[in-house]
């Protein structure tokens, strides 16, 4: 039944994409996104950065998570229109209209992806994984099929990220998300700091702790009881605790000396002093703005058997790694936080261009992309 589906979509998609492509072709970028209902941040900088050129470049952006099929099958109809009607389509997830339509479309797709880094399995190096999608429906999806170029932060994961997209090396390029400028921007770092601490008056005055947990398909069954032991071992004296939920997380502390930032306006890392992660690749945006990170690892035990792992933890990251929230709050408040150490591994993951931004580094080759004729 699903496969008789996926064909009637598929067919009906393509019969919609061979109209769309009678209409005129415009000097246009379309960025895809299921991350979030609003424009990502990469995508909004991407768009500053191709609209400033001469002559510019339109961009639109479609950002509409899948909550609801009925009405994500409109979405999916815009969607249609803009890839047949652009010069270029980029994305940063599996977009659904790409993978059906992917031996169809007939101008260049880029990958970017949306997490900096690489820690985890994804994709097809995730089947078999609680965390990981089922392979029948994804081979069924053409799931991140139909690719010209993919983003990578670095290439020395190369070989993990290929497997991931199940896509030939030679498609890969070096490039991390625009939104590292953003992180190495000591003027916006400072903007964005004094934003937070405007609309949270009560974090003046003592160190800022954020806690930011990955998301977890099958949240942990000790989680409620972890997070509150992490709270309860603060010295609410000296520090305040900040909680920075994951975009699609449905984790909720409810205790009132904690602080909820959640995304959106405003972004909880520029107000860190100190970041309590996880096995998040916040740990290498944490990295470039030079703050202490410290890895509460409450559930490691069942989480490594459910999500399959690119780097070792315990070995390769160079932070306190442990289960125990009082020895993580005893070394923040004792500082034993390694830099240089931690600045080499990020280093290693994140490979910041040489000269110029990596908004500069990544739309350049997109447009390079976009310029050529169409097929």
């Amino acid at each position: 039944m699903c496969k008789i589906a996926i064909g009637i979509a598929t067919f009906l998609l393509a019969a919609l994409y061979a109209l769309c492509r009678l209409l005129p072709q415009r000097r246009r970028i379309v960025c895809i996104s299921r991350q979030s209902d609003s424009a990502p941040v990469d995508f909004r900088l991407i768009k500053d950065y191709c609209e400033r050129r001469d002559p510019p470049w339109d961009v639109v952006i479609l950002a509409k998570q899948l909550r609801n099929p009925v009405t994500y099958l409109i979405e999916m109809i815009r969607q249609v229109y803009y890839v047949a009607t652009s010069r270029a389509v980029v994305l940063d997830s599996y977009c659904i209209v790409v993978g059906l339509l992917h031996d169809r479309i007939r101008v260049p797709v880029v990958q970017i992806w949306h997490s900096l880094g690489n820690m985890k399995r994804f994709g097809y190096t995730a089947f078999g994984t609680d965390e990981g999608h089922f392979e029948a429906t994804a081979r069924l999806m053409h799931m991140h099929e139909g690719y010209d170029a993919i983003a990578t932060s670095s290439l020395s994961f190369a070989d993990e990220f290929a497997a991931a997209f199940n896509a030939d090396k030679d498609t890969l390029f070096e490039a991390p998300l625009p939104r590292v400028d953003l992180l190495l921007d000591e003027q916006h770092r400072a903007r964005q700091r004094e934003a937070i601490l405007t609309a949270y008056p009560q974090l003046r005055g003592r160190e800022t702790i954020v806690y930011c947990p990955t998301f977890r398909k099958q949240p942990a069954a000790n989680e409620a009881e972890a997070a509150a032991a992490l709270i309860d071992a603060v010295d609410f004296d000296r520090f305040n605790f900040v909680y920075k939920p994951h975009p699609v997380s449905k984790q909720v502390i409810d205790d009132p000396r904690v602080i909820t930032v959640p995304g959106g306006q405003f972004d909880a890392l520029f107000a860190a002093d100190v970041i309590i992660s996880d096995y998040s690749t916040v740990i290498y945006e944490a990295g470039l703005l030079n703050i202490p990170v410290y890895l509460y690892a409450y559930d490691w035990d069942t989480y490594r058997e459910k999500r399959g792992l690119t780097i070792d933890f315990e070995n390769d990251v160079p932070a306190l790694f442990t289960g125990d929230p009082r020895a993580i709050v005893e070394a923040i408040e004792g500082g034993t936080f390694d830099h240089g150490a931690f600045q080499a591994f990020v280093r290693h993951n994140i490979a910041l261009p040489s000269r110029g931004t990596c908004t500069e580094q990544l739309c350049g080759r997109i447009l390079a992309l976009a310029e050529k004729p169409a097929n």
